[in-house]
């Protein structure tokens, strides 16, 4: 069992988190230290059984056989849980989550309040639909989602946001964009045809990861782009953090490619503008955003890319420190557990004997 554990709380009052949540570029490690700074005991699980490529592979393909396999291993979790020692179960996404499964945890673990969290478009989540009834509250990062269903639109956090935010680009820079991410979709043919319209008059820095070597097979089989990228602007090995920052530093702009079926703004997308950096991207979604000016965002086009030297060489208007504070991973944790105890409240009003 995959756990992560503070000190333990009040047996009065618990304050006691379960968050279930991918395995992405260590996000789960700052939820989880955001919440111990709160002052909640976490637990911390994987979404899914296992972390092995075909496992994920199997999840998509082979549903009905992961979903026994997850379904094992979750309840050998849940039986390892004190049920009166947690307050609140908040899951992220949930792809690799039964409705048996949910229903479980919400028996076993019934004094807590439920909270399902999307941060990818629900059409993009396997078995959303089925598990979605099951919780007290839905917030996604998705605008349209959030709008057509009636859930709470709330956007990512960045990382370190509370911090001071580095200097705008300016002067000289190694590189005039950069790129760090996973590939998916059709993102890398995005980023090939941008470096090919420019490679003449801009400078970048290009490094796309794959999850492992089958995920990197299967997207050489669909993707030509990749057969003539430069050497060295891929791998299967992902970049430290530091490298990450180091490369970012130097860069006038980094270059962001959603999903095409996405509308949320990504991590990098707010992480980039905290950070006092510019920002390339082909989500238009970021033109209804409080986070939008045109000296800090330039929105391009998927098939015609189009970057020109008044945006880069323009000044960086900061963000406000009231803006850059709702972005804070603190505030954002603080949002999704109180709405949580809020429907919770809700339903025990509901269910009280009336007054007389």
């Amino acid at each position: 069992m995959q756990e992560d554990r503070a000190s333990s709380p009040s047996p009065a009052q618990p304050k006691h988190v379960l968050l279930v949540s991918p395995f992405v570029f260590s996000y789960h490690e700052s939820i989880c230290e955001t919440l111990r700074s709160l002052g909640y005991e976490v637990t911390w699980w994987d979404e899914r059984a296992s972390s092995a490529s075909i496992y994920k592979l199997a999840l998509r393909l082979l549903p009905a056989w992961t979903r026994l396999w997850s379904e094992r291993t979750f309840t050998q979790r849940l039986n390892q849980l004190d049920p009166a020692a947690v307050s609140h179960v908040l899951i992220i996404k949930g792809e690799g989550i039964s409705r048996r499964m949910v229903q479980l945890i919400r028996h076993k673990l019934s004094h807590a309040s439920m909270g399902l969290y999307l941060w990818d478009g629900v059409e993009n989540v396997r078995g959303a639909a089925t598990i979605l009834d099951a919780f007290d509250t839905v917030a996604t990062f998705d605008p349209e989602d959030a709008a057509r269903r009636h859930w709470t639109h709330r956007p990512l956090f960045a990382r370190g946001a509370s911090g001071t935010p580095a200097a705008a680009a300016g002067g000289e820079m190694a590189y005039d964009w950069c790129f760090i991410g996973t590939l998916h979709s059709d993102r890398h043919r995005v980023i090939h045809r941008m470096r090919q319209r420019y490679a003449a008059r801009y400078r970048s820095f290009v490094f796309g990861y794959f999850p492992g070597k089958l995920a990197r097979a299967l997207r050489y089989l669909f993707d030509w782009s990749l057969w003539v990228a430069p050497k060295g602007t891929l791998s299967i090995k992902s970049m430290s953090a530091s490298q990450v920052q180091a490369v970012v530093r130097s860069a006038r702009a980094v270059f962001d490619v959603e999903h095409p079926r996405q509308r949320g703004l990504t991590m990098r997308t707010i992480e980039t503008l905290l950070a006092g950096k510019k920002l390339i991207t082909t989500n238009r979604h970021i033109l209804d955003s409080d986070l939008y000016h045109p000296s800090r965002v330039h929105v391009i086009s998927r098939l015609e890319p189009e970057l020109g030297d008044e945006f880069l060489n323009a000044p960086f208007l900061p963000l406000p420190a009231e803006l850059r504070q709702r972005y804070t991973s603190e505030v954002w944790i603080t949002e999704l557990l109180g709405l949580q105890d809020a429907a919770r409240h809700r339903t025990d009003l509901a269910a009280a004997p009336p007054r007389h």
